[in-house]
């Protein structure tokens, strides 16, 4: 908070409005969520990635959150499922949904004593139902300006209510295996890989991999098989089967680094029988990869939501919504800089940003040096992370999201001042000034 007020009082304002019973979570996240599906109108389907996170959070006297993470690590926060809206050429549109809860106490008991306990558990008391639960939500904001979201899940998502649930809904989905399932009539021995394996390469593709975490950026060259089947998600129940096309995802070759190439097993119910269908399932677990980099932009680096020092949920919550937000459009203005750098800035930014950004750039460069109107989104994108620390060297590599988080906060002071300007505050118009001379 005292990054973005520097004043005393401001920030003596913020928190009391952050505190504020008028002024809900849910009515911020609700706004956030019907600006990203009319974001997506106009668009025939949407990618809609789904995962959990955790917010690690300071509560001294262990009162203020829940558990997080392992039952075997004293860390209190709060648990966050995030939906994100993407556009299916992979540019990220915004959050689409997002649930916060506490995790209950957690009880001192065995592993085994566990998975016992939520076995018997209902489905909607389990940390699963947050899946669905968020896309039931995305299909009815994006089904309400006629998009079709395709719901896509990592391992997690390899459950049986949820990918039964999934079925019911009104969208595609694409969920990652953990296990290798039987397939075929009740009590078979037969394994979809085993199936999969017998089909013969429906394509290869190369693949650029972003950087994740340690694991280094590269290209792997990626071999699909897929094969329709009946996958038994309990032997003993015959009932417990769903009809789904399994898709076979393997790098081919050795990694360099020795590290086990990539292997992904991915279920859905959409038809794959040839290249083209291979290809877009491909696509659509790669759009993944969104919501992680989100992830990454909102927690650490660039907005850091977890270093905040308030101490109720409500606060906490709608803190981090806000930020949810501000991450998003870094997010979009990072991607759409790399992959589509000639679109017109106002494709992002808001004109008197755009003006307010000419202004500042116009103090950097040599007054001969003519600027465009409107530049591009690469190159607004550039100014932007410059006036956050970004180098603009050929090592430096293209500007990431702590440097255009930090331009983004320069780039608001001055255009909060050219506001103010055009509204005649005097503060702004010191003695032998003309408002015309300023930039």
């Amino acid at each position: 908070m005292s990054a973005v007020f520097t004043r005393s009082k401001d920030r003596e304002g913020a928190y009391d409005f952050l505190e504020s019973p008028h002024a809900p979570q849910a009515a911020f996240a609700e706004s956030m969520f019907k600006c990203t599906a009319e974001r997506t109108r106009g668009e025939k389907v949407v990618y809609v990635p789904i995962d959990l996170t955790t917010l690690s959070l300071t509560d001294i006297d262990g009162e203020k959150f829940g558990p997080v993470g392992s039952p075997n690590r004293a860390v209190r926060g709060l648990m966050v499922a995030n939906a994100m809206a993407v556009t299916t050429h992979g540019v990220p549109m915004g959050l689409i949904d997002q649930q916060y809860w506490m995790r209950d106490e957690t009880d001192a008991m065995t592993k085994k004593a566990r998975t016992e306990r939520n076995h018997d558990r209902p489905f909607e008391d389990k940390q699963g139902s947050r899946f669905t639960s968020a896309a039931e939500n995305a299909v009815r904001r994006l089904g309400a300006v006629g998009v079709v979201p395709w719901v896509i899940i990592d391992r997690e998502g390899d459950n049986r209510d949820i990918i039964f649930r999934l079925a019911n809904m009104a969208c595609a989905f694409t969920v990652r295996a953990s296990w290798n399932r039987s397939v075929g009539k009740y009590r078979s021995q037969w394994k979809l890989r085993d199936e999969l394996e017998a089909q013969p390469s429906l394509c290869s593709a190369q693949v650029e991999l972003p950087r994740n975490g340690a694991r280094r950026a590269r290209t792997a060259v990626l071999e699909v098989r897929s094969v329709r089947a009946n996958v038994r998600f309990d032997r003993d129940d015959d009932r417990a089967s769903l009809e789904l096309f399994a898709v076979l995802v393997r790098e081919k070759g050795r990694r360099r680094d020795a590290k086990a190439p990539l292997d992904w097993l991915l279920y859905t119910n959409l038809p794959v029988a040839d290249a083209e269908g291979a290809l877009k399932i491909l696509a659509a677990y790669r759009a993944r990869w969104r919501i992680e980099e989100f992830h990454r932009t909102w927690k650490s680096g660039a907005c850091n939501v977890e270093t905040t020092q308030l101490r109720s949920f409500e606060a906490v919550a709608k803190w981090a919504t806000i930020l949810s937000a501000v991450s998003t459009r870094i997010e979009r203005l990072k991607y759409l800089a790399r992959n589509d750098p000639t679109l017109p800035a106002t494709t992002e930014l808001e004109p008197i940003e755009v003006e307010a950004l000419l202004a500042e750039r116009r103090s950097r460069v040599d007054r001969r040096v003519r600027l465009p109107k409107v530049p591009t989104i690469g190159d607004a994108t550039n100014w932007i992370a410059e006036m956050g620390g970004w180098m603009g060297q050929k090592t430096s590599g293209p500007p990431g999201s702590t440097t255009i988080a930090r331009g983004l906060q320069v780039l608001a002071v001055y255009t909060r001042a050219l506001v103010d300007l055009r509204r005649g505050d005097a503060r702004f118009h010191p003695r032998g000034v003309k408002e015309e001379s300023i930039g």
